[in-house]
């Protein structure tokens, strides 16, 4: 076919008719959006089982929907029964925490907070008391909003059965037409790329290895952690809460900050409370155990030149957070990742520098 032929300003107005149309389609997408996201970061994950089945000799679509139904076992399924779990249980501690029927344990731990941060304020010689009370409305309030975030965040395009439906015939084909048609996709993304077919495979090559290494990575990396945290929890009293604290501190080591800002607090005041060898073996397991796992892990998973910044780690996930509720924690990241590949590669390009390592 022919290529047509354009006079100056015949080209500018179709490079104007194409930028309308563009941003005329995400606001038209804007409700999935979110959905074509995450089909694309699923695809990106489970690619090497694609390729892996098309080797065997499974056609496309075969390939495509095996791949399809190996990531609903594998992430899916998974998630939302984990959710349902941790929700209830959210459900359970709220009603306990509002009633104020605790058990023992939860009894001396909550008289333990009072009494430390009490005498602390006593000593710094501050006139405010910490009650049963208010902590009681504060914790109640607290696990409400996280109840509600994470159901928000999984169920906010779900809309009764027919939502279900709907969302997840939508996303069955979102997800194969991007994993079968991904080359014609890539192709068609690096002609509309104005710098180049040269520059838009290369900035193509570092967005794929950039998100497949730091979400896989981070997200095995965190999942471990949050399990051995859980476990060790559980082990020592609070194993009513195991798929809370499991969803709770996978979620937390997701950010540099990381499960300790929960778990070393808690196992001091199980020290200030008597019960010494839970703390220690609760302060002990992230010290030893949570925290090696991401230096074993984090080497083989990934490498340095996919590693994003403590710091744009932190915004990144708080900021998807913020924009996309609960899967912004994954949706973060892979938007912070494409706007460092971009300055990596406009550098490397224009500026005839080295890429910026661990930015």
């Amino acid at each position: 076919m022919a290529l047509l032929k354009l006079n100056p300003h015949q080209e500018k107005s179709l490079i104007i008719a194409t930028v309308l149309a563009l941003f005329v389609s995400v606001w038209f997408l804007q409700n999935y959006i979110m959905l074509i996201l995450l089909s694309a970061v699923v695809v990106v994950l489970f690619n090497p089982i694609y390729h892996w089945l098309l080797s065997k000799g499974r056609g496309p679509g075969s390939a495509a929907s095996l791949t399809f139904f190996i990531s609903v076992l594998c992430v899916i399924i998974p998630l939302i029964f984990v959710s349902a779990i941790t929700v209830l249980q959210v459900q359970n501690l709220v009603n306990t925490v509002s009633s104020g029927s605790y058990n023992q344990n939860m009894n001396e731990f909550v008289d333990g907070v009072v009494s430390f941060v009490n005498n602390g304020l006593e000593t710094l010689g501050l006139s405010y008391r910490l009650t049963i009370e208010s902590i009681t409305q504060a914790v109640a309030s607290g696990l409400e909003n996280f109840g509600k975030v994470l159901v928000d965040g999984l169920f906010s395009s779900i809309s009764g059965f027919f939502g279900l439906i709907t969302t997840s015939i939508i996303f069955i084909y979102v997800f194969i037409a991007m994993i079968v048609k991904q080359g014609t996709i890539l192709n068609t993304i690096k002609k509309l790329n104005p710098l180049g077919d040269e520059i838009g495979t290369l900035y193509l090559q570092r967005i794929h290895a950039m998100t497949k290494a730091t979400v896989r990575g981070q997200f095995i990396i965190a999942m471990c952690q949050g399990l051995a945290s859980a476990t060790v929890l559980s082990l020592v009293g609070m194993d009513d809460l195991f798929f809370f604290f499991l969803m709770l501190l996978t979620v937390m080591s997701i950010v540099p900050l990381g499960a300790g800002i929960i778990t070393i607090p808690i196992g001091v005041v199980m020290i200030l409370m008597g019960n010494v060898w839970q703390g220690v073996a609760v302060i002990a397991n992230h010290l030893i155990i949570v925290t090696n796992i991401d230096n074993v892990l984090r080497p083989m998973l990934v490498p340095p030149e996919a590693r994003l910044n403590s710091a744009l780690m932190i915004l990144a996930v708080f900021a998807g957070l913020g924009i996309f509720g609960f899967f912004g924690i994954v949706l973060g990241p892979v938007l912070m990742i494409i706007l460092v590949t971009t300055l990596q590669v406009y550098l490397e390009v224009f500026k005839s520098t080295q890429s910026i390592e661990h930015i």
